[in-house]
């Protein structure tokens, strides 16, 4: 949250008031900005990540909002038509054409709409002759849609399964949410997805009624956001959208009336599997737009960030009657936002947590903050300033666009990141723990809307309205709270390491080697993608595969466990003030198959990063709350899931998959009593004290002669002792032939599918390439058949598994949802699909926008630690490997391959097929 609050608070600004005299804030200089005659605004910003792609995006300032009673869910409904046609592109010429560059539906070309504002995305190669064809698509977007009556009724169908997507759990609470949260205002009565019945009402002629009043020039803005020569985009814009023609329609403004008295909700529900209590404050919203404005949202985040610290060191202990609890806050409409506070209860404990939480919160009010809490913050907001100034030619394209998108709509500045920085440094300064006790108070001043959901089962024993509105009255109004002290130790204590050597190195054309003198290989190489960051991964092809089935289950609890017990002598209270004002972490982690340490540091905390993962090597710790805790948390989670519908799906799918291994099943409650610490630290033991056989890879921009003093002094002398401890395969078979299971759960106005085709052939670094082809183009032609031709579904993905340490659970899986009384016409649909593959009825094309699409994404992906740091994970994986250039990819993915490979890897009718029906739809 705090890395989100850097890349969009800072490059998103919000609110008021500062001094007698507003300093208004300045857009960026680099940020280019302009006006056409028509009324259209138009936003152009250089950024060099990824590079040669341009983002572009049209903005629409009109979505459900400004519809009428007949029209309800049209806005959403022509932004599906967008992709229908257009004068100059019939149905699916223009995602054709940019899939034939590269482009995916759905990644590189997408769309939303939300209450005010619809936006359309492309993301293009930034040659001049692409570029254009971008500029061309939204022009089109925004003029000449066809709103052709056929290709609406075939829309209907996917509208009608987006809407369905939606239905579940989630959404019923949303439904009761949403009238606390807008009351009888007009975003209660226009939620962008709509209504079946206007939806299935739908016609050209009311949705011409809607474009043609609200897709007017002055309603517009282009930005366009890339690695291109500005000039050269503005020129562009203006020959694309100078002459079109506008109405000047006025927008209607629509807002959310503030609460004039407090109110208590309570919802129950049968697939609920917690106690939630949520408190929520709605309050005016003013867009940041000066130093005030800077001033009052910093403020802001540092309270959140200083209560939650509290909340969270709370929720670890074993006597707390809460899962976690969390402040924060977010946008309702252009001019009203809420604060909220969300906490999940332990079961039957809900008094408790609303005491706790609010009594804790009202000491912030009452008794303010440690300066010592206010200097530890701001010390992360200025080290995360820092990291950001670091990393800057790393930030990407999209990061950039939403801090335009919220200035277009809801009128924050957008700033660069060194007026960011300069501007947040100065106003730090002037913030005081007052600052954070008064704002607290205002909080207090406002009316409240509390919302409690829990199991069905609880409903007689939840406290009624008045009683909880009465507990956290009382709790609101106390005169005095006392200050509970707490010593942190924040320090870690002095490693006596001796040091090792390294002892071999080998240079080869991508990376370096290393031998260290204890026998660990290390792969290294350094890059610049990020300015200030270094990721070190230690691991030993191992895991939890060989351990007998109790010490299985503890490994599956340790790395969580160990993190969040502390290190040395920092314990799990001290932890999260000892890690403000740093960027690093070190995860450890057991798999079926691997186990290590994932360290992920900037430059300034390197050392002190190794210092932490030695510390913990040296003196893990497993706290009695944090072991008693996590271990309470999974009884209560395992007693109630038997309400969720999707985990019965989840647990029936695996048990046909996997014929009830019990290594591939949900956790049962007699496993967690096999859960002890002496266990864990058995665990521990085993796979973390001796590191023979574990390789290093190091990817990062790290000189390689400070990267040897790390080596020689944090990993060379990491004890190694010969053994044979080695990986064991679990031997799990999936069952052959054509296998259906119903699992009839829910009210859910939806059945969702899993159609899994167990692997058949050989692995091999070329049938892994192959497969992720197959896996591509039958993509793209789910959706064209799927999902475009018969609207059988809104949502269609296949994925793939074949490794080497996957062993035989290597699989095509397909999921999707779809209307109850159509699953078997969707799966025969999906079958008809994968056999139009295996007998070649494609078109060649297909092959060869799936090449271009690998070249798209290798571009990208080359300039990325994650992609260098597999990489050199393959290399110790397999003798000689060398990633697949366009050149190698395109000579082994060809038409003829892929439909061999095809054939020879998956079998039609062995396929394990799993469906979740509601019980009734309701």
């Amino acid at each position: 949250m705090k890395k989100k609050f850097l890349l969009i608070v800072f490059l998103i600004l919000h609110s008021f008031i500062f001094s007698k005299t507003l300093s208004y804030l300045q857009p960026s200089e680099n940020l280019i900005q302009g006006r056409l005659k028509n009324g259209m605004e138009y936003y152009i910003l250089k950024n060099k990540k990824p590079e040669n792609r341009a983002t572009l995006n049209l903005v629409i300032k009109a979505g459900s909002l400004f519809e009428t009673d007949k029209q309800q869910g049209l806005a959403h409904f022509l932004e599906h038509m967008a992709f229908n046609g257009t004068k100059k592109y019939k149905k699916n010429d223009m995602i054709k054409y940019l899939q034939s560059i590269g482009l995916s539906f759905g990644g590189d070309l997408n769309a939303y709409t939300s209450f005010a504002e619809t936006v359309y995305k492309l993301q293009i190669p930034t040659d001049k002759k692409n570029l254009e064809t971008g500029f061309d698509v939204l022009k089109e977007w925004a003029i000449n849609l066809t709103l052709d009556p056929k290709e609406i009724e075939n829309e209907k169908k996917i509208v009608i399964e987006e809407w369905r997507l939606r239905q579940g759990i989630t959404q019923r609470i949303t439904d009761v949410q949403r009238k606390i949260l807008f009351s009888d205002s007009r975003y209660n009565q226009r939620f962008p997805i709509g209504l079946p019945r206007t939806i299935n009402g739908a016609t050209s002629e009311l949705l011409r009624a809607f474009y043609d009043k609200w897709y007017q020039p002055e309603n517009m803005a282009i930005i366009a956001v890339g690695d291109f020569n500005v000039k050269t985009v503005e020129k562009i814009i203006k020959s694309y959208f100078d002459n079109l023609k506008s109405k000047k329609v006025k927008l209607e403004k629509y807002s959310i009336s503030l609460p004039t008295k407090n109110s208590v909700t309570t919802f129950t529900d049968p697939e609920l599997t917690s106690t939630t209590f949520n408190i929520m404050w709605k309050d005016k919203n003013y867009p940041i737009n000066s130093e005030n404005a800077l001033k009052k949202e910093l403020i802001h985040q540092l309270f959140y960030s200083i209560i939650n610290t509290r909340y969270s060191i709370l929720a670890k202990d074993s006597n707390s009657p809460y899962v976690y609890s969390s402040f924060y806050d977010f946008g309702l409409s252009e001019d009203v936002k809420s604060y909220a506070i969300t906490a999940r209860a332990k079961d039957n404990k809900l008094n408790e947590t609303i005491k706790d939480i609010l009594t804790i919160f009202k000491g912030v009010a009452l008794n303010g903050i440690t300066q010592e809490e206010l200097e530890s913050e701001k010390l992360n907001i200025r080290n995360n300033i820092k990291t950001t100034l670091n990393n800057i030619d790393s930030i990407k394209n999209n990061i950039y666009v939403a801090g335009i998108l919220d200035q277009i709509l809801n009128g924050n500045t957008f700033l660069d990141i060194k007026q960011q920085s300069d501007l947040t440094n100065k106003i730090l300064k002037y913030i005081d723990k007052e600052d954070i006790r008064l704002f607290a108070q205002e909080i207090l001043k406002l009316k409240y809307d509390v919302f409690i959901t829990a199991q069905q089962s609880m409903k007689k024993s939840i406290p009624t309205d008045r009683k909880i509105e009465k507990e956290i009255n009382t709790i609101f109004n106390q005169k005095s709270i006392k200050n509970s002290g707490v010593n942190f130790k924040t320090e870690l204590k002095e490693l006596n390491l001796k040091e090792g050597k390294i002892t071999q190195k080998r240079s080869f054309k991508e990376y370096k080697q290393f031998r260290l003198s204890n026998g660990i290989d290390v792969y290294y190489k350094k890059t610049e993608f990020k300015k200030d960051s270094i990721d070190f991964e230690l691991f030993k092809y191992e895991g939890n595969s060989a351990l007998n089935y109790t010490s299985y289950i503890n490994s599956l609890f340790l790395p969580k466990i160990i993190t969040a017990s502390g290190v040395g002598d920092i314990d799990y209270k001290s932890l999260p003030l000892y890690f403000k004002g740093k960027n690093f972490s070190v995860s450890p982690f057991i798999s079926d198959y691997s186990q290590g340490f994932s360290i992920v540091t900037n430059k300034k905390d390197l050392n002190e990063a190794m210092r932490y993962f030695r510390t913990l090597i040296a003196n893990p710790k497993i706290d009695e709350n944090i072991l008693k805790t996590t271990l309470e948390l999974n009884r209560e989670t395992i007693k109630n899931r038997d309400n969720s519908p999707s985990y019965h799906f989840t647990k029936i799918y695996s048990e046909v998959l996997t014929n009830s291994n019990p290594r591939r099943t949900p956790l049962k409650l007699k496993d967690l009593n096999l859960v002890s610490k002496g266990e864990l630290e058995r665990v521990f033991k085993t796979l973390f004290t001796n590191f023979y056989n574990y390789k290093l890879v190091v990817v990062g921009n790290i000189q390689e002669k400070e990267l040897k003093e790390i080596l020689e002094r944090y990993f060379a002398n990491l004890p190694t002792v010969k053994n044979s401890n080695s990986y064991k395969p679990l031997d799990i078979k999936y069952p052959t032939g054509d296998i259906k299971k119903k699992v009839i759960k829910g009210i859910d106005k939806k059945a969702s599918v899993v159609l899994t085709f167990p692997y058949k052939s050989k692995f091999s670094l070329d049938n892994r390439v192959l497969y992720n082809a197959f896996s591509n183009l039958l993509d793209i032609l789910l959706i064209e058949d799927v999902r475009e031709k018969i609207g059988g579904v809104y949502s269609i993905y296949s994925v793939t598994q074949l490794d080497k340490m996957t062993f035989d659970e290597n699989y095509l899986q397909i999921r999707f949802s779809t209307d109850p009384k159509r699953v078997d016409e969707v799966v025969k649909k999906v079958k008809e699909v994968i056999k139009n593959i295996q007998t070649g009825k494609f078109t060649k094309e297909k092959i060869v926008d799936i090449q271009n699409n690998y070249k798209l994404s290798l571009e990208t992906s080359l300039k990325t630690n994650s992609f260098w740091s597999r990489y050199l994970g393959r290399r110790i994986l397999f003798d000689n490997y060398e990633y697949y250039t366009p050149k190698r990819y395109n000579s082994l993915v060809n038409f003829n391959s892929v439909v061999d490979f095809a054939k020879k890897s998956l079998n039609i009718d062995n396929c394990i097929e799993v469906v979740l029906l509601p019980e009734r739809e309701e």
